[in-house]
């Protein structure tokens, strides 16, 4: 049929080898880094080194991530999952609970805001340990090749632009309590000045962080967890009331998984892991109920039932994140049953996965509980991951999304290093006992959702996007945009798209949503609140290659921000 089109805004990128990621100077780097010789993995090890520079409010040697990597020679997709865990002190009831939501995650308040900064929020980081292990599994380059461009950068400065200096100035708030943070990002005191046609803008030099890359580069991975920056880090943690540990740090690798035929799922029949993102199972097997083929992406129809099946997704998630029935086929089924055409649901209760799974002891199963309803001041802002995408003419492809967590993570700067700390155990929920609750050594059901589908058995499409939970509705729009509307990649990213909440009433609509289709849901029930994709940042920053069948790759960009693509 014929359908209405997005006018896209960025050409699409076609070459035989690319890069997409937050910024044109990471992308090329990693464009750099193929054209001397070194694959996909080779680059996007060294982009997301130097997006720690470029965008430092999202990503550093301090926080967390994961990769996904399909090497074409040995014919592996492998996860890397380096993930946080909370460290070996934590306890379910570490934190001061207060009244109300106020968290990025819509978790209950916590007193001093202890688990989004400062000391006590700092999780295990895990970036060098991923980065390190997909590099020496499946690169051709030595950790010192990959980090030459950051440690070059960190030394000669960064040009801030209007972004970054738009972050620094909002942060300001917070330097008084952490000034080593501000030491760090201001220029005599003040925000730096991003540059201008007329003449160029402040640098940030990290001369800190660029002898820590150098550690790093003739250390490895165990110069970070084992040797004199990880005493750093600990002291620091010492000194300020944390409870990360030299232990903690020096046990910590990164989870290596390579994926076996079981671990692969369908989708309209095309093969694809999800990334160890359980919710784009879970979203997936719901909307493959529905026939999207036969309708408009701008439709009410395709617009509430993408609302629809999202909603169902978190409540199911948040209620029951970890347990095995949540991703089978019947149990969407059921959900896809409650979701009805002519009606938005309202008080959406979560589907018990019980019945579709083995039985489990009963301490496996965790009371669920749902964070008070009502607009937060946290769900829109900043997209604070960094997310970034290679693949060359080889076929490989790798996939990586990193982050601090909120923006510049913890606050905490380790004093001689330049490494701001993640502040991830706001990952948990700080009320004991329920499905996301704290406690030691756990890792966070966190979405890092980085799905890579098949055709013909090669890689197809690798996506990923920024934004926390805002960013599934990149990852879910784009991929229904692509599969179910056979869209090619810049336009499916282009697409406006909706965006619900599981904690919040509100259903967020793109403003570039047709009128007619915002009142039609309006009608079906939906609260509907109208945002402007340029400004609000609420509804994610994707990033995404695509491989067509004659190998060259197409690469896809967001205006919404400074995403970038770069290829040759």
């Amino acid at each position: 049929m014929i359908r209405n089109r997005v006018e896209t805004r960025i050409r699409p990128l076609v070459a035989e080898r690319g890069v997409v990621a937050g910024g044109n100077l990471v992308a090329q780097t990693g464009v750099e880094i193929m054209q001397k010789g070194g694959n996909a993995v080779d680059a996007g090890v060294a982009a997301a080194f130097v997006a720690q520079l470029t965008e430092p409010g999202m990503c550093g040697v301090g926080g967390n991530g994961t990769i996904l990597v399909h090497h074409a020679k040995s014919n592996e997709t492998t996860i890397f999952n380096d993930g946080p865990f909370a460290p070996t002190a934590a306890k379910p009831d570490m934190f001061e609970v207060l009244p109300g939501s106020g968290s990025f995650y819509g978790w209950a308040n916590v007193r001093d805001d202890a688990n989004i900064m400062g000391h006590k929020s700092v999780a295990v980081p895990g970036t060098v340990a991923g980065l390190s292990a997909a590099l020496e599994r499946y690169g051709t380059l030595s950790l010192r090749e990959a980090l030459a461009p950051a440690i070059e950068l960190a030394v000669y400065g960064v040009d801030v632009d209007q972004r970054m200096a738009t972050i620094i100035a909002r942060e300001m708030k917070h330097f008084r309590q952490f000034p080593l943070l501000g030491a760090l990002l201001l220029v005599d005191g003040l925000p730096p000045t991003p540059g201008t046609f007329w003449e160029p803008g402040d640098k940030l030099v990290n001369l800190d962080l660029a002898e820590t890359y150098r550690a790093i580069a003739e250390g490895g991975a165990d110069a970070f967890y084992r040797g004199p920056i990880a005493h750093a880090i600990a002291s620091e943690m010492s000194k300020h009331g944390g409870i990360l540990t030299y232990e903690d740090l020096a046990t910590y690798s990164s989870e290596v998984k390579v994926l076996e035929e079981k671990d692969f799922l369908t989708y309209r029949g095309l093969r694809y892991t999800p990334g160890s993102s359980r919710v784009v199972v879970q979203f997936l097997n719901v909307l493959e109920n529905f026939d999207l083929a036969g309708l408009e992406p701008h439709s009410p129809t395709f617009c509430h039932l993408m609302l629809e099946a999202m909603r169902w997704t978190w409540v199911n998630h948040f209620a029951f994140a970890l347990e095995p029935g949540l991703l089978t086929k019947a149990h969407a089924d059921e959900v896809a049953d409650r979701i009805r055409l002519d009606q938005a649901s309202h008080d959406v209760r979560p589907l018990d996965p019980q019945p579709y799974q083995r039985p489990t002891r009963p301490s496996d199963r965790l009371a669920s509980g749902a964070a008070q309803a009502g607009s937060d001041p946290w769900l829109f802002g900043e997209t604070n991951t960094t997310t970034l995408a290679a693949a060359d003419c080889q076929g490989n492809v790798i996939n990586i999304l990193t982050s601090l967590g909120n923006a510049f993570g913890s606050k905490v700067v380790v004093p001689g290093t330049g490494i701001v700390l993640n502040d991830h155990m706001c990952s948990f929920d700080p009320i004991p006992g329920r499905a996301l609750s704290l406690g030691p050594t756990r890792r966070p059901a966190r979405g890092t959702h980085l799905p890579l589908f098949f055709r013909d058995g090669k890689p197809w499409l690798a996506l990923s996007a920024s934004g926390a939970r805002r960013s599934m509705s990149s990852v879910f729009h784009v991929l229904a945009h692509s599969i179910d509307f056979d869209m090619g990649l810049q336009e499916a990213i282009e697409t406006p798209r909706v965006w619900p909440e599981a904690l919040y009433p509100e259903a967020f609509l793109d403003s570039r949503i047709p009128k007619s289709t915002q009142q039609a849901l309006a009608e079906l029930g939906h609260r509907t609140v109208s945002l402007d994709p340029f400004t609000s940042g609420g509804f994610g920053r994707p990033t995404a290659v695509s491989i067509a069948a004659s190998g060259r790759l197409l690469g896809g960009a967001d205006p919404m921000y400074s995403t970038e693509v770069a290829g040759f």
